[in-house]
């Protein structure tokens, strides 16, 4: 768990001065906040898995359906991030190529309550319950909260910009790891801990932790195979993440690129490996970033390498025998 800029703990052993406290606080970045379970960023494209779940569940789309994209949808003048079309796509390829356009739709057909309610069954908008103090809820869009802060009525563009994680929705980093292991995971949803045991000096355990099963993803074995297999794509020749294709073992993963109204995209990346019997889950969240794919896929990428490092080729002796 990282969260950055950090600070010196050694500062506070004999009592912070008072400049470096000031140079603390002065610090628009705030250091002394642990960004994985306090920062709260939209989801971006990260939130079309809850998206596309919702859909497929409720029967508003179909794995084999193929939806044209033009470049922008038909209701809204809206589209992909930089006009691309990708013509006729179904819901594989469409999560491979994090296409706006198709989730636009998506949103627009199970509309803004149900998309509501699976993001919730998904974790989101309430804490995950790890055993660290400040923890933020993050929020989920809806119309109820768009009244409640800004007194203004709910628009089909808004539901759009809901569907790929934009709008009023928020998630820390934290969340988007918990969500991700439950896909992983073939569904079931784990309490987050930090550690796995306690143990005293001469090495005796006081206390272990075993994994702690707290609910389940609220979709079907078929729907959990066909995002396992979207997101393993994404990874792909193809996919926003092809850089992870030539790794050791097979990534699955999502990028995320999440418009920021006080500066720079953020930029995003959840991925899991080995993807076939997956181990190993990383988040990342880059505060203005810029797209995922380049600023926070590297870093995964980097994490998976050291993880998972290249299988050191054989040496074979040739000396022929005397």
């Amino acid at each position: 768990m990282v969260s950055r800029p950090g600070f010196n703990p050694n500062l506070f052993v004999n009592g912070i001065s008072s400049k470096d406290w000031q140079t603390i606080n002065d610090n628009p970045f705030d250091p002394m906040s642990n960004k994985v379970i306090s920062g709260e960023y939209p989801p971006g494209s990260t939130f079309k898995i809850v998206t596309g779940s919702a859909a497929l569940e409720t029967g508003k789309v179909t794995p084999q359906e193929m939806i044209f994209d033009s470049g922008k949808h038909w209701l809204i003048p809206m589209g992909n991030s930089e006009g691309e079309a990708l013509g006729w796509i179904n819901f594989h390829k469409a999560l491979a190529a994090s296409d706006n356009v198709y989730f636009y739709e998506m949103g627009n057909r199970v509309g803004i309550d149900v998309l509501k309610k699976y993001a919730a069954l998904f974790g989101f908008g309430k804490t995950t319950g790890i055993d660290l103090f400040g923890e933020n809820e993050g929020i989920i869009a809806s119309p109820d909260y768009k009244m409640k802060v800004f007194d203004e009525d709910w628009y089909l563009g808004d539901t759009f910009n809901a569907a790929i994680g934009q709008g009023f929705n928020l998630a820390t980093p934290i969340q988007l790891a918990v969500m991700l292991s439950a896909v992983a995971n073939n569904g079931d949803i784990y309490k987050p801990h930090l550690v796995d045991k306690i143990v005293n000096d001469d090495g005796s355990v006081v206390k272990e932790i075993k994994p702690e099963k707290i609910g389940r993803l609220p979709v079907s074995a078929e729907t959990l195979e066909l995002l396992q297999s979207a997101l393993k794509a994404v990874a792909q020749e193809g996919g926003t993440a092809a850089q992870m294709a030539n790794l050791s073992v097979p990534v699955a993963g999502k990028t995320g690129t999440a418009e920021n109204p006080h500066g720079k995209d953020h930029g995003l990346f959840v991925g899991y490996a080995p993807a076939d019997n997956p181990n190993l889950v990383v988040v990342a969240v880059i505060d203005q970033g810029g797209f995922g794919s380049v600023s926070a896929a590297p870093i995964v990428q980097r994490i998976f390498e050291y993880v998972f490092p290249p299988k050191q080729p054989a040496i074979v002796n040739t000396q022929k025998k005397q």
